[in-house]
């Protein structure tokens, strides 16, 4: 069974190898002047409905593959009416019949020949969300609030660099607006991204510290980040956090396109004022002053920082022509990505919340404000694990939501993997009662410690990684 990626009011199928693109047809000759190649065999008429790059991408009828034998790719022994693109005479030699041939001189140099051409011939708003946290759930409010516009977007999170063809591609005469998550795991990565997408407008959400085993320094990384300024140009807008301490060391005497910043700053262009937690609605109510207007806005999803992805999307979809009342009031539908602060019944009648979809310190704070404000006293537990890929900033990242536990007043921490330790050994430094600190270093005895604390009384928090937390326990603890 194929799985359905939702556009707007449109539907493309996504299944999980990715091979269902639909892009805009083309014809080898249209591509043939870009790639600066020779057809050697076959047709050039020939028609190119996908594109393929990588090994994980799925060949099918007309596919238009780039070949570079590095990349360690296997070819199936059917390539009838699929265009081969190589600088590789000996594996030109050997295809067989009904397959078209390119020879071109550097198969990668024409593959970001095409990508240009390809990203060219659409003239649409194309919007670039990054930063150390939010970007996914500002990009699905970003593309809830365009509507019944055709979207093409990210699927969850999912931003890895091989699978940006896929998104471009899905590109077509019919598509409206793009909104696509920017992630950041190493150096030159927003770039490489940039290269593809070529976004008109750039979102940062937030800068703080992340990913720091590639990065070795939080100035390599801010750095990478702040690129996205290069990749909207002079001719882009770029959308910042005035609020944001690293935001607001952005260089910005020298970008020439358009800025628009977001926050509860007065010089914020989408400014957010009596911002409050609303219990009925499960959500967070503000003001936002626009202009020289202000309009009273509920955004659904618990936490200060909703608030601030909903203040950054607003700024984007305006820009991409959408009315700011209209906006607001599509807010009001919007629905979270799963495991990003989901609620839940759980085991003897706790309240349990599932925010386990990743995790960095950025995210632990807003998740901890969350517990804390909607805990209406009960008897809060967070449950807390690694802060992955931090390098040498490990220790003091660990110690950071240490402070962070105490600050929130957080009733019992159980820590889970052998640097979230840490988080409990500073929360203890700082006066929590240790018998309240638990460290679990196994699934049986995490589960043991969540029975132990779970009752109708208490409400408890999930954070932790999807990459490293124990996939059942969440299931177990639901009793699902």
């Amino acid at each position: 069974m194929k799985r359905f990626l939702s556009l707007g009011n449109k539907i493309i199928p996504n299944d999980k190898k990715e091979s269902w693109v639909l892009m805009k047809t083309l014809q080898v000759d249209q591509v043939l002047p870009v790639l600066q190649g020779t057809v050697v065999s076959g047709n050039p008429h020939q028609l190119i409905k996908h594109v393929v790059s990588h090994p994980r991408h799925q060949i099918k009828k007309h596919s238009l593959i780039f070949f570079d034998p590095k990349k360690h790719f296997t070819l199936p022994k059917d390539l009838s009416t699929c265009t081969l693109v190589s600088s590789h005479a000996s594996v030109l030699k050997y295809m067989g019949k009904g397959v078209t041939l390119i020879k071109v001189g550097a198969v990668m140099k024409a593959y970001w020949a095409f990508i240009k051409y390809y990203r060219s011939q659409f003239t649409i708003p194309v919007i670039g969300v990054t930063g150390t946290s939010g970007k996914t759930t500002t990009k699905e409010m970003i593309a809830s609030m365009l509507g019944d516009k055709k979207v093409v977007k990210t699927l969850l999170s999912h931003n890895a660099l091989e699978r940006n063809l896929h998104y471009l591609v899905q590109f077509d005469e019919d598509t409206d607006a793009a909104v696509m998550e920017m992630g950041v795991a190493g150096p030159n990565q927003l770039w490489h991204s940039a290269r593809h997408f070529r976004p008109t407008i750039g979102i940062i959400t937030k800068i703080s510290t992340d990913h720091m085993e590639d990065f070795k320094s939080q100035d390599a990384y801010f750095k990478e980040k702040i690129q996205m300024l290069n990749a909207v140009g002079e001719h882009g807008t770029i959308i910042l956090n005035t609020d944001d301490e690293y935001s607001q060391r952005i260089p910005l005497k020298q970008f020439k396109g358009r800025i628009l910043f977001f926050g509860k700053s007065t010089n914020a262009h989408f400014r957010a004022g009596e911002i409050d937690f609303n219990h009925e609605r499960h959500g967070m109510d503000f003001i936002l002053f626009y202009g020289k207007r202000k309009f009273t806005c509920f955004v659904p999803g618990y936490g200060t920082h909703n608030v601030y992805n909903a203040l950054a999307a607003f700024a984007a979809v305006t820009e991409a022509g959408v009315p700011i009342e209209t906006a607001i009031e599509r807010l009001n539908d919007f629905r979270h990505v799963r495991s990003h602060l989901e609620f839940h019944k759980g085991i003897r009648n706790c309240l349990v919340i599932d925010d386990t979809w990743n995790t960095n310190t950025t995210s632990i704070e807003a998740a901890l404000e969350v517990l804390r404000e909607t805990s209406n006293g009960k008897r809060t537990v967070a449950v807390l694990g690694n802060v992955a890929e931090m390098g040498e900033h490990t220790l003091i990242e660990h110690q950071k939501i240490g402070e962070l536990v105490v600050a929130n007043q957080t009733n019992v921490l159980i820590t889970v993997g052998k640097d979230a330790n840490q988080i409990g050994e500073k929360a203890a430094e700082l006066g929590m009662n240790e018998s309240h600190i638990h460290h679990a270093r196994s699934k049986k005895e995490l589960m043991k410690l969540l029975i132990r604390h779970a009752t109708e009384d208490s409400i408890i928090l999930m954070k932790t990684s999807m990459r490293s937390s124990y996939k059942d326990v969440m299931k177990q603890l639901l009793n699902h």
